[in-house]
């Protein structure tokens, strides 16, 4: 008993000093936070509104609710079925769900309305982070993928407040960098539960200094998704009517970053040569960027309609370009072929799971390593394909217009491969269900 005495004595002790560690770093450079901020405001300017939320301050007092932070738009979609389904099983507990990002404040308000109250994430400074919870004071701590802030875990202890990360993911090259400051890492993990996607991030996270009792493999819950049938319909009228307007194909760009668009623009032209009744639909990651877009598209000397100026039904262009988020899922719902941004340029790529949802091709990049273990499995069964070089890419999608029958093969096996690594939602409710009862 003495012994475990002094063990309690030694882990709180690194805590303590862990905590005020990383106090101190903050307090000196939690300016540069707001700096950043307006300067991101020039290219976005909703940057620049909400502060108040971003220290702290928020109006509603909701003890005894679920708090859930996903960073952005990625996350805010992947949380959707865990959110619906927690209103549905916890319908007295009021949700918070934070975001850090305008877009995924937008997706979340396009959701969810006022099903759950929506603000901006604290910056992570014990004293906002205090503000926070005061007004909170939550039953539970969700936390989407791997978004680890230490001073919101450091507080989630100090208060008894039970944290689970949901759809847990965390790459070799994410463990070797917090390795390198892991007497942080360490001290902040200690009491978190954590419910890994994949084997393979459940070793990395042990080799942080995480507990075995405290882990679980449990999938990726974005596997879990569900087209509506309200979608389903919008989708396949709007294809239709692009159908009955002269369209033969459509393809799909979704989630382009910066130094993408040329590439998928020089592949657009090379197939309107042979293909001249083709559609594009250019869907950049982040709206702001849309302007500039537009000005490389006329460089190219395309045509192009803007989503929210015209009826997407109705385009008569060579190109469609989304100006607007939240609008992407039904956009899949119309193409034939998806292209997956963030993957020509070494970013990662973006989630793959939607277009295999609705059944369609998938091309991507040969920078796909944010999804590494799905992309496998899409790959493995025909869904997705590599494009290794970008002047492939014409090439390829030539030949899902060229091979209907292909494209049919590819768009089979994706709904496969969807529906046979659905679950991970109900395993994670599982391990919740016992936290929120505690309280």
């Amino acid at each position: 008993m003495k012994r475990k005495s002094l063990n309690d004595f030694a882990s709180e002790s690194k805590f303590v000093l862990a905590n005020t560690l990383y106090g101190l770093i903050v307090t000196i450079i939690w300016p540069l936070f707001f700096i950043r901020l307006w300067l991101r405001s020039s290219r976005a300017p909703a940057y620049r509104q909400r502060w108040l939320e971003r220290c702290g301050f928020i109006r509603p007092q909701l003890p005894g609710g679920i708090y859930l932070h996903a960073v952005s738009v990625g996350e805010v979609i992947a949380a959707e079925p865990l959110i619906k389904q927690l209103r549905s099983d916890y319908p007295e507990r009021p949700l918070i769900l934070t975001t850090t990002t305008p877009t995924g404040s937008e997706r979340a308000k396009n959701l969810f309305g006022d099903e759950v109250y929506h603000c901006y994430a604290p910056f992570d400074w014990l004293p906002f982070v205090y503000q926070f919870f005061i007004r909170v004071k939550p039953a539970l701590c969700i936390v989407m993928e791997t978004e680890l802030w230490p001073s919101m875990l450091f507080m989630c202890r100090r208060q008894a407040i039970p944290v689970v990360i949901a759809n847990a993911r965390l790459s070799d090259k994410s463990k070797q960098g917090y390795q390198r400051i892991n007497w942080l890492v360490t001290a902040m993990l200690r009491d978190v539960h954590i419910a890994a996607q994949y084997a393979t991030d459940a070793d990395n996270f042990l080799a942080l200094g995480v507990q075995t009792q405290r882990l679980q493999v449990t999938g990726s819950i974005k596997f879990d998704i569900k087209i509506s049938q309200s979608l389903t319909v919008q989708a396949g009228s709007m294809r239709q009517s692009l159908l009955d307007n002269g369209k033969q194909f459509i393809w799909l760009a979704a989630s382009t970053h910066a130094g993408e668009d040329e590439s998928i623009l020089r592949a657009h032209q090379t197939l309107l040569q042979d293909n001249a009744e083709t559609l594009l639909i250019l869907a950049p990651r982040h709206p702001e960027r849309c302007d500039k877009v537009a000005e490389l598209i006329e460089q190219y000397q395309l045509t192009y309609q803007r989503s929210s100026l015209t009826s997407t039904a109705e385009c008569g262009a060579q190109i469609l370009l989304i100006d607007s988020i939240g609008q992407l899922m039904k956009f899949y719902g119309t193409a034939d072929l998806a292209f997956i941004g963030g993957s020509i340029i070494p970013h990662g790529g973006h989630n793959p799971i939607e277009p295999a949802a609705w059944g369609m091709p998938i091309l991507a990049g040969p920078h796909f390593f944010n999804f590494i273990h799905i992309s496998q499995l899409l790959q493995n069964a025909g869904a997705l394909q590599l494009v290794n070089k970008t002047e492939e890419l014409a090439q390829d999608v030539r030949y899902y217009i060229e091979y209907p029958s292909q494209r049919e093969v590819a768009a089979q096996a994706g709904r496969q491969v969807v529906a046979s690594n659905q679950g991970a939602l109900q395993r994670l409710l599982v391990l919740i269900d016992p936290l929120l009862r505690r309280y």
